[in-house]
Formats: C-alpha cells, structure tokens, sequence
C-alpha cells in the first residue's frame, strides 16, 4: 500500500481551491489543531527545549501587522501595492505575508545574497517604492539604496510586538477562491546562478499548489506526503520559495509543523543540539550540511534517527549517501525551481542503495523527457496540454505552475539533464544542465555535471569540476575537503576515479592525470546560495593554471 492512501485526503478536509489566508483564519478557530511551528525557548540555550506556536497566535499576528501595515504603509489608490522587506531569519516574514494577503498588497523578498546593483534592479522592475527594515539592518539597506533615494525606508518593529498575547481587531482575507486565486501576492526571484536574479510573482493560486497536488489521486509519495502531519526541519530562510512553502503552504495546508532552529547562521553542531533537544520526524537540509554532519558520530546519529531526509539545492553526495540510506527509510531529493514550483515527482520506492537518486514525473502534468545527447541524457521540458490556451488566461485551476508564471507559453525547457533508469520505467536522476557543456576545440565535448560524481565520490575531494571550454583536452579542478592540503595530497590518488570517468566518455574527451588541479587554501572554490559549486566564477580562479598546462 502507499504512502499516498493513508494521508491524503487529511480527515475533515477538502482540498484544493483553498487560499491560505482564509485557511489559517479557519483554522484559528479550532482550539486543538496542529502546532503551525516550534522554536526554541531560548536561542543562545537550546537545552531549554522547543515552544510550540498555534495558528490562533500565527493569524493573530498577521492581524497586529496588517494594522501596522495600514498605518505605516505610504497611501495609495493602486491596487496591490508593493512593498519589500528583509531581515534576520525570524518568523517576520511568513507574518508579514500573510498580513499582506489580508490587505491584498503584494510582499518583495530580495536576498541579501545577490548584490546590491541586483536588488535594485529587481526594486526597479517590480516599481516597489518602500523598504521595510529592522533598526539592525538600516546600515545594510542603505547601503543597497544607496543609488535609489526614490525608495521610502520603515522601520518594522521587533518580532514581539507582532506575536504578543494581546488579542487584534481581526483583519480578514475578505475574497473567495475564483475571486482571489490570481492576485499577486510574493515576490520572489531566482538565485542568479544562471544569470541575473529575476523576480517571479507567485499568486494564491500557485502558493496553493500543494494543496492542489494533495487534491489529486494520481501523485503518490511525493516529499509533500511524507511532510504531512509530521515535525519537520528545516533551515532554509522564507525569504526563499522553498522556504514559505514549507513554513506557510506545507504547515497550512497538510499539518505539517515546521521546526525552527535559531535565526542565526546555523552549523553542524547547532543542528545537532537541535535534534538532541526536541521531536523531529524528518528534515530538508542543503547537502554541504548533511556532509558536515556525517563528519560526526553526533552528527550521524542525528540524521539516522530520521523517518524522512530530503536534500535540495545540489547533488547529495555518494559519501554521504552511503552513511545514511542504510538507516533512513526515506531519502528524497527535492527538485523544483522559483518559477515552476516543486515538482512533487515521486520517489523510487525500491529499497534499492541507490534509491535516493531516482525520480518518477509520470503523473507530473506536462513533464516530458526529450533525448539531447547521444549517451542517453534527456532534457526535462514542461509542455502545455492545450497549446491553443496562450491567451494568458489560465482556464484550469491544475494547471502547471511554470504556466502560470508564464501564461504565454506552450512549452518549457528546464535545461537540467536527466538520465534514464536502467531497468525501472519512468525513474530518472538528475546529473546535470545543458549549460554544463564543456565544447572542445575539436568540436566534441562533455557534460561535466554528469560526470563530476564519479570524482567526488574520493574521500578527499570536496569538489570536483572539469573545465576546458575551447581547449583540445578537458581540465579537471578538484578542491579538497577541509582538513587535507594541496601540498599534501597524492594526485595520484585519483587514478582510479578518473578511470571510471573515463570509461563513459569517447577517447577524445577523456581525462588526463596531467592535467589535473588541486585547488588550494588560498582560492577555494566560489559557492552559491544553495552551496552548490559557482562553476564559472570557480573555474576562473583557476584561468592561470588551466593555461599552463597549454605551455
């Protein structure tokens, strides 16, 4: 039997066709529901233990923001009026979105992460015109705004003055489901590790995709049905999508509570006093993380413990893998994007060691696989069922999520690359995106996410990227793991991982042992948001030493 017929539909509810607003002010109302989250009582001691917060106090704050909003926001008679916000990681910002979906106004969240030319940039085409800001961050704001005086700065205040006892005249969502399902409502934007950031508008209708997947019979297993009614972990900020999903769409929605760690950067060791010091059934975790904690017996334990692990953002490592699936019933890898959502694919239920690499799409609305390399790599693409609908008005409520933010298309190109299942039908990895190609001078070449893997998997290497572009040989760089030195690693040592690369590519693009290049302490490779490897900018680190190996 699957997962899937003993969770959804959740006792007493209807989904699909749910705005969360209204949902959390439902489930105010009901004195013995699930906690929305858990935080810890006292940051600085984690060994205090965990506070459970209801939706009673979630909605209640959502209320003492939008008076704050409707006092303190410049008047305006356009409708959905903009306003962006950034601060610590605390619970501000699921408050302040919903709040601003009770004042049908339309919420910003730019990174700290991208420059500040590019969150002005993202400010300018949104036309938003007010920065909300802690005091703690003015110096940091200003210095973003500082070539845009036309933008308004506020000061919000502390998280305590949203999240108090004292009961708030209720402020409520006031519009039904076709009423409300296409207003705007986050802004997000992309990582940028593609190009520029780009700001994406999600609606209610597209924030509401979970609960529209657990409307449907056809979508088994996916990370969306583990989550459900289950203490889940997570550290990743709501200032990004998968973020607010989790905290304000899997909580709302599915019962999901969301446990919090504290609202500073978190380490290794932090996460372990997390997990030693409250219940926690699974967690979603960027992959640098569960490395780091794999390098613990503390560590280990922790994630052992688990009912559920899911991984995003970058490739889990082999290493790491084979620390934690023989444990761990359930390793999922959470694929999606800022613009087409979470892919809710379900996972390769086969208690396979490898199982946690495999993803099946065939229920997924308008996935397709096309072939695009001659060694069997295929190109996930979305495509519109009803290519005659381009008329940006979307006429079904299930309708894809990339579609949605791209009403005009009738296909799109995900640019990752897949690689079939070699027995089981419908199964696919991910290894890697078109963009990924290194083209040698003599017109063949590889994709060297695919095959990167296959190097990383040595204990030492941290890292590994083949490089190239142009030249008649491929260059690999591999930075090693925190604890070995350049000086002293045996290159040799690789030997037999570059076999095995070598075994899947044609002779003229195979690896050479002399060309190979360790990066040292002094130039580590460059990380993004999500830690997955910077290609391009740590590849150039390296521009120097790539060319002397062309005398």
């Amino acid at each position: 039997m699957t997962i899937s017929q003993s969770v959804f539909p959740l006792p007493g509810v209807q989904h699909g066709k749910r705005i969360i607003a209204s949902v959390i002010e439902t489930r105010a109302q009901k004195d013995n529901d699930t906690p929305w989250v858990s935080l810890p009582i006292n940051e600085e001691n984690l060994s205090l233990g965990f506070k459970d917060i209801s939706f009673r106090s979630f909605n209640n704050a959502a209320n003492h923001a939008a008076h704050w909003l409707r006092q303190n926001l410049p008047e305006t008679s356009e409708p959905f009026q903009k306003f962006a916000y950034a601060g610590p990681k605390d619970l501000r910002y699921p408050i302040l979105a919903v709040a601003a979906a009770k004042l049908q106004k339309v919420l910003i969240l730019p990174s700290p992460l991208v420059t500040a030319e590019a969150q002005r940039r993202i400010l300018e085409q949104q036309k938003c015109t007010v920065y909300l800001r802690p005091s703690t961050m003015t110096t940091q704001v200003d210095v973003i705004l500082h070539d845009a005086p036309h933008v308004q700065t506020i000061d919000i205040p502390d998280l305590e003055e949203f999240l108090k006892d004292t009961e708030a005249e209720p402020v409520t969502y006031s519009k039904t489901w076709d009423e409300g399902k296409n207003d705007p409502w986050l802004v997000f934007h992309t990582s940028g590790t593609t190009g520029n950031p780009k700001p994406v508008t999600w609606t209610h209708r597209m924030m509401a995709s979970i609960d529209m997947m657990a409307a449907s019979p056809n979508i088994k297993d996916s990370m969306v049905h583990r989550a459900a009614n289950h203490r889940l972990f997570t550290p990743i900020p709501s200032l990004h999508l998968t973020g607010m999903m989790l905290i304000l769409a899997t909580t709302t929605y599915v019962n999901m509570t969301a446990v919090l760690g504290p609202s500073t950067a978190l380490t290794p060791s932090t996460i372990i006093s997390v997990f030693q010091n409250t219940h926690i059934d699974g967690t979603l975790l960027p992959p640098a993380l569960i490395d780091g904690l794999c390098l613990s017996d503390a560590g280990l334990a922790a994630l052992r413990s688990l009912n559920f692990l899911m991984y995003a953002g970058a490739p889990l490592a082999a290493k790491s893998a084979a620390l934690l699936t023989p444990y761990i019933p359930v390793v999922i890898n959470g694929v999606g994007t800022t613009e087409a959502g979470g892919y809710f694919a379900t996972h390769h239920s086969q208690r396979d060691p490898d199982a946690y690499l495999w993803l099946s799409f065939a229920q997924q609305k308008g996935a397709t696989f096309e072939p695009r390399t001659a060694d069997g790599l295929h190109e996930l693409v979305f495509v519109r069922e009803d290519p005659a609908m381009t008329s940006g008005v979307i006429e079904t409520d299930d309708e894809p999520v990339i579609f949605q933010t791209y009403p005009h298309l009738t296909r799109f190109e995900t640019h990752d690359l897949w690689r079939p299942h070699p027995v089981h039908k419908d199964l696919w990895q991910i290894v890697g995106r078109t963009d990924d190609y290194v083209p040698l001078s003599h017109s063949d070449g590889l994709h060297a996410s695919s095959l990167e893997p296959e190097i990383t998997a040595h204990p030492a290497v941290r890292a590994a990227l083949i490089g190239g572009h142009g030249l008649a040989k491929p260059v690999l760089v591999v930075q090693l793991v925190d604890g070995t030195t350049a000086s002293e690693f045996e290159v040799e040592s690789l030997r037999p991982y570059v076999d095995k690369v070598n075994a899947r590519v044609h002779e003229c693009v195979r690896l050479e042992m002399g060309r190979v290049i360790v990066a040292t302490e002094e130039k580590p490779f460059a990380y993004t948001a999500k830690q997955s490897v910077a290609r391009m900018q740590s590849l150039e680190l390296y521009e120097a030493e790539i060319a002397a190996l062309e005398g």
